[in-house]
């Protein structure tokens, strides 16, 4: 059964609010400042039925949108775009981790960088906001990993 943007939407931002939340650059679309959602319609060119969902602003060239459709990053190197269906799953660097639990800052907490693994090309790795957002933002990228499945 194939969802309608609008179910997508809906239930992404149920899985972020549920499993992290809100962070001061990683929101719903509509939750971001004016001048940031502008920047990221701009930049990411949406297609006609695809709808913004959450987004992680760290700055003009440091962003991560995720749409109904698509995951567009905005990176120093370039824009880069990725279908849900090129997202097999999204995991963190073991080193990553280890290092967040070691270092006694925050724990699990402080865990920022997120690995896109894709189905037919090299991996993506992406700082994002560490904290509760950051666990919101992994499970809604599981959850368009597991959708694409369906």
């Amino acid at each position: 059964m194939k969802l309608s943007a609008e179910s997508r939407l809906r239930r992404l931002l149920i899985v972020f609010a549920q499993t992290g939340g809100e962070g001061p650059r990683t929101r719903a679309f509509d939750n971001l400042p004016v001048d940031s959602r502008a920047h990221l319609l701009e930049r990411a060119a949406l297609n006609a039925d695809e709808l913004p969902v959450i987004a992680h602003f760290g700055g003009p060239a440091h962003w991560m949108l995720i749409t109904t459709d698509r995951i567009v990053m905005g990176r120093e190197s370039g824009l880069q775009s990725m279908p849900w269906s090129d997202l097999e799953n999204a995991t963190t660097d073991t080193a990553h981790v280890h290092a967040a639990f070691s270092s006694g800052v925050g724990g699990k907490l402080s865990l920022s960088r997120l690995r896109l693994q894709r189905r037919d090309a090299e991996d993506i790795e992406f700082e994002v906001e560490a904290g509760p957002a950051f666990f919101g933002l992994w499970n809604v990228l599981k959850t368009i990993a597991s959708l694409r499945k369906e």
